[in-house]
């Protein structure tokens, strides 16, 4: 039966000078979708996906492409087209012969170049400017052109090394819109690395979180959003209040372990709660308002710290004032130490 994945990794282990740095990686990716590696510096993920690129050889597992093992092929013969951080693009090249590159090194015949070339152009918005050269276009339009660059010889699969992070915001925004529109259409398969949250939930069908060289958790952002797997996982997407067994009401409490809830979960006590909702008492400690409303630091009375997080208009408390709480039951969730 035919390989259905575009990816598949299987327990890719990798040592750096004594240190480890992948420790039994698993990945699945099913065509047309895109993964995203999420963590921190240091976590593993760029080393994942150079390993993928052929740019790094495992000590061990296996790595297929499109149903190939191409665990020692070298990378130009691996079916993948790469997006490095800062664009790679050849300086004293035009757009055109930038994007041409791969395509002439193929042995492509010069018609079928150019117009895999005038396609990509129109695809990602820069017809008018084949001739110009990287020094002379904007830091948004040699991402695309990079990106143009990787798509050219239809890779089987496109990696993505934090494309989008050496852009302004107000570019990098409309800019991985835009990228997240074109890969559906081009139905491209796709992996990306990056340590923006935000970025990752937007673009990724699924999410991998990645700790010390290990997948902690991998599954659709949704449910990485409602369920995460452990402390660690909640504790980085860091949108979870936590409380600890002693906060909770009787019948809740358990050892071993705490709850968490989502950061929107956490509401005023406005006199309908639920029989088993969690009503809880506070004091506020800080307010810190920002572009999309106001966190506001509370202790409980057991000394817990929350988050409730207050729309722009609200009327806000003062600093040391009591604050009645509820969290509903439905958003609560278990987990063990």
């Amino acid at each position: 039966m035919a390989n259905s994945h575009a990816l598949n990794v299987h327990q890719a282990r990798l040592d750096l000078g004594g240190r480890p740095i992948l420790q039994g990686i698993d990945v699945e990716l099913g065509p047309g979708q895109v993964l995203a590696l999420l963590g921190a510096s240091g976590c593993g993920k760029t080393t994942l996906l150079r390993a993928i690129a052929g740019l790094q050889p495992l000590d061990s597992g296996r790595i297929d492409v499109a149903g190939r093992d191409v665990t020692r092929l070298p990378t130009a013969q691996r079916g993948i087209g790469v997006v490095f951080q800062h664009y790679a693009l050849f300086p004293n090249l035009s757009v055109g012969e930038n994007i041409a590159f791969g395509l002439q090194a193929r042995g492509d015949a010069a018609p079928a170049q150019q117009a895999r070339v005038r396609e990509l152009l129109d695809l990602v918005g820069l017809g008018e400017l084949a001739a110009r050269r990287p020094g002379e276009l904007s830091g948004g339009q040699r991402q695309r052109v990079a990106l143009a660059r990787a798509l050219a010889p239809e890779p089987a699969l496109l990696l993505l090394d934090e494309p989008f992070s050496a852009l302004d915001e107000s570019f990098r925004v409309p800019l991985r819109r835009a990228f997240r529109r074109l890969q559906r259409g081009l139905d491209q398969s796709c992996v990306l690395v990056t340590h923006d949250r935000d970025e990752a939930f937007e673009l990724a069908d699924q999410v991998a979180v990645m700790f010390d060289g290990r997948i902690a958790q991998c599954c659709p952002p949704a449910e990485l959003w409602q369920r995460p797997a452990s402390w660690r996982v909640a504790e980085f997407l860091g949108a979870f209040n936590r409380l600890e067994a002693r906060s909770a009401p009787g019948a809740w409490r358990r050892d071993r372990g705490g709850w968490i809830a989502p950061l929107a979960a956490l509401q005023v006590d406005d006199g309908q709660a639920a029989r088993e909702d969690w009503q809880l008492s506070a004091t506020v400690a800080s307010l810190h308002p920002g572009r999309l409303g106001v966190a506001v630091e509370l202790t409980l009375t057991d000394g817990q710290a929350l988050t409730l997080n207050l729309p722009p208009d609200a009327r806000l408390p003062e600093p040391g004032c009591p604050m009645a709480l509820r969290l509903p039951a439905t958003a609560l969730q278990w987990l063990p130490d």
